[in-house]
């Protein structure tokens, strides 16, 4: 095989913190991108059957980055919570455009202020309460192949990184690590308690000789055995090793350039100010920002938006026509879909 942008998984580096340029990519949104974890109201259970892949040019399938994750009204949110990318403890997200500060950060460290100072615990667990809402938590994205879906090549799975360690990245590790050293015993005991000069240790993660992982989410019950929004993650491998695919797909899964911060959304200052005042976002063209909705003068706002985007798509479809007529490159007009997440 040709020499591949990614490689292939070396656990060793899987704790190596990514140092790889930054850059600024266009955002393509598409729910194809993402490893559906997520459970109908009608399922109790469900199987995924994934194989990991790297997800930069190093030996690791994971990223690092942090986020928000807060109360939202419900017309942005359905079950009124809402994850938000942290402009500044983030890396690989154009700093240069978006900046490094972080309204929910900065809301954080005034509440924190404001609990050192209180004079009463009502006012210092109010204040407590606020800096802990707007805190910032690692989170980890994940790339990998969905099997049965391989035609919709390499998805990002995003997850809370635990305390306790039994998140997937943990558990995966030390799957990992657990067959690594079982093989290496199994070589002993097969060699007379040595290894074999061309012994190489089992890694469940190979893109070639490694195994699929299989990931079963269940739905959490309360104690009255009510069902609840909350669900369980378990994560064992399969007993037999495959290849990721064949040398063609592998090539294409490995070099594809989708990054994690192609298919999740970063929000730009304004927008998540307004967001961590309770308001709703609405974009100001007079006013070339993000506001609160609350705040619009409907008759200003709202017309001269109407008025501008009307006058967008009288020229486009007159640069459309003038283009056809002679007869120059195709006219295409960009969209954006915002998944939420």
């Amino acid at each position: 095989m040709s020499e591949k942008k990614f490689g292939n998984i070396n656990p060793e580096d899987m704790e190596v913190e990514d140092k790889a340029p930054k850059t600024v990519r266009e955002k393509k949104f598409d729910e194809k991108n993402y490893l559906n974890v997520k459970l109908k109201e009608v399922e109790d259970s469900k199987t995924l059957r994934i194989r990991l892949l790297p997800i930069e040019e190093n030996g690791t399938p994971w990223k690092i980055i942090y986020m928000h994750t807060v109360k939202v009204p419900n017309e942005i949110s359905k079950n009124g919570w809402k994850s938000y990318v942290c402009l500044k403890k983030t890396d690989e997200i154009d700093h240069n455009h978006f900046g490094d500060k972080c309204p929910f950060c900065e809301m954080n460290h005034l509440a924190y202020v404001e609990m050192t100072k209180a004079i009463s615990d009502v006012e210092r667990e109010r204040w407590k309460k606020i800096s802990l809402e707007n805190n910032a938590k690692p989170v980890c994205v994940c790339r990998c192949i969905e099997r049965g879906k391989e035609d919709e090549g390499p998805k990002f799975w995003k997850f809370t990184v635990r305390d306790d360690g039994k998140d997937p990245k943990n558990v995966i590790t030390e799957l990992y690590k657990s067959r690594r050293d079982d093989s290496i015993e199994d070589a002993k005991l097969e060699n007379n308690g040595t290894l074999p000069e061309d012994f190489v240790p089992t890694n469940i993660m190979d893109v070639f000789e490694g195994r699929d992982l299989k990931v079963t989410i269940n739905r959490v019950y309360d104690k009255e055995g009510r069902p609840t929004n909350k669900t369980s993650i378990s994560i064992v491998d399969y007993e037999k090793s495959r290849p990721l695919g064949t040398e063609e797909q592998i090539e294409k899964w490995l070099t594809d350039s989708k990054k994690w911060s192609d298919v999740f959304v970063v929000k730009p200052y304004d927008y998540l100010d307004v967001i961590v005042n309770g308001e709703i976002p609405f974009y100001s063209k007079p006013k070339g920002k993000w506001v609160a909705k609350s705040t619009v003068d409907k008759e200003n706002d709202i017309v001269e938006n109407d008025r501008q985007e009307a006058d967008k798509k009288a020229t486009e479809e007159i640069k459309k026509a003038e283009e056809e007529a002679a007869n120059a490159s195709e006219y295409c007009e960009e969209s954006e879909d915002d998944l939420p997440f």
